[in-house]
């Protein structure tokens, strides 16, 4: 007598059970397929993806809103000290808090150029670099104006020997308060050498690593983990949320320290002509230029563009007149700047920023006008194109 139960032998599989599975399959694979493909194309850049940016021909292999291709890293294309430490710097960023997702972005500024980015940082510069391609565009359009072209960083100088004198014709931009370093690597662009400093340790990671991607050898942009101020020594310094309003620690807020930071002269780093000193340190502009005495009399710092905190107070307006005097700056300009404000760099002009010629007013000390915005430019030519 035959068992009731059916028997693996006995199975026979039919037609509308074949047409189930191949259903039910044709939706998992809907489901799945998109999924990866997000994964695979869309995902936060690894380090494994380095392989790829440094072996690719042009050294540039993506540009905004595409992740460098996936190829494993080879000791061959990453090997020694070819790309000037990029990898344990990228390693570095990625062992952080917060699970950074780090992006490879070619800007939309003219030149492009190439960095890095954390794409979900507190870091405003991302973020514009991010969703803009480019941050700051009137301060960019500044660099572009003093850099770029005949005079800028580039001029005519003998010299001995082949190295010695391609670094006496590129001249020299000194970026306090270099952040991820977006203006350091407008400028290396440009054609010029670059001083980094830079003490926040988080920002200072991508600033390590768009440098050794530029210069991997560290002939032309330098990078110092220091704050500048007035004198030598070591203070508190405090990471906020943001990384763009980090500072050095001010003990009459009773603010927590995060880190311990050394602080030097400009004076004791920089001992010759600088066509462009940009100062960004939240506040602490003053002890910076406090430190750069030297390096503004006996030598020709041609621009300063400083962003100034509370700059209608009597004591910062003093400031204002002391860089001025000590600089033999002829021309001082107030201008807004739009951080994020859409726009396409490679038609924007000066003449379109709002922009003030106040060299009147702080060379008079008039505090009876007040200026309008945080961020100035000193410098010894005129701005002709001025439209104020």
């Amino acid at each position: 007598m035959k068992s009731s139960v059916l028997g693996i032998g006995d199975f026979k599989p039919s037609a509308c059970l074949y047409w189930a599975l191949a259903n039910k399959l044709v939706i998992v694979l809907t489901l799945t397929i998109p999924v990866l493909l997000l994964v695979v194309f869309f995902r936060p850049f690894r380090v494994e993806d380095l392989g790829s940016a440094l072996s690719a021909p042009s050294g540039l292999p993506c540009n905004n809103n595409n992740n460098i291709n996936n190829r494993p890293m080879t000791d061959e294309n990453l090997g020694g000290d070819k790309h000037g430490g990029m990898v344990d710097v990228l390693l570095s960023a990625l062992q952080t808090d917060g699970n950074p997702h780090i992006r490879f972005y070619q800007t939309q500024t003219v030149p492009t150029f190439p960095m890095f980015v954390c794409e979900n940082c507190k870091c405003d510069i991302c973020d514009g670099v991010v969703g803009l391609g480019y941050f700051a565009p009137v301060e960019t359009s500044i660099f572009r104006h003093i850099l770029g072209g005949n005079g800028g960083c580039h001029h005519d100088d003998a010299g001995g020997g082949a190295h010695h004198h391609l670094q006496q014709q590129q001249q020299l931009v000194v970026d306090v308060g270099a952040n991820v370093g977006y203006f350091s690597a407008y400028a290396t662009a440009l054609g010029c050498r670059v001083a980094s400093f830079e003490p926040n340790r988080n920002p200072r990671h991508y600033l390590e690593a768009s440098a050794a991607l530029q210069d991997p050898q560290h002939h032309t942009w330098k990078i110092y983990p220091l704050a500048i101020g007035k004198e030598e020594k070591r203070v508190n310094f405090t990471e906020e949320e943001s990384w763009g309003v980090s500072h050095i620690t001010k003990r009459k807020l009773m603010e927590v320290a995060d880190q311990e930071v050394e602080v030097v002269l400009l004076d004791t780093i920089v001992k010759e002509d600088v066509l462009l000193l940009k100062v960004d340190t939240e506040g602490y502009e003053a002890m910076v230029i406090g430190g750069s005495h030297n390096v503004l009399k006996n030598h020709n710092v041609q621009n300063v563009v400083v962003e100034v905190k509370n700059f209608n107070e009597h004591d910062v307006r003093d400031f204002l007149f002391d860089l001025k005097d000590s600089g033999h700056f002829t021309h001082v300009y107030n201008y807004l700047e739009e951080y994020f404000k859409p726009m396409d760099l490679s038609v924007f002009s000066l003449d379109q920023a709002t922009m003030y010629d106040v060299t009147d007013i702080v060379a008079n000390k008039r505090y009876e006008e007040e200026l309008k915005h945080e961020d100035f430019w000193f410098c010894k030519e005129p701005f002709k194109s001025l439209n104020v």
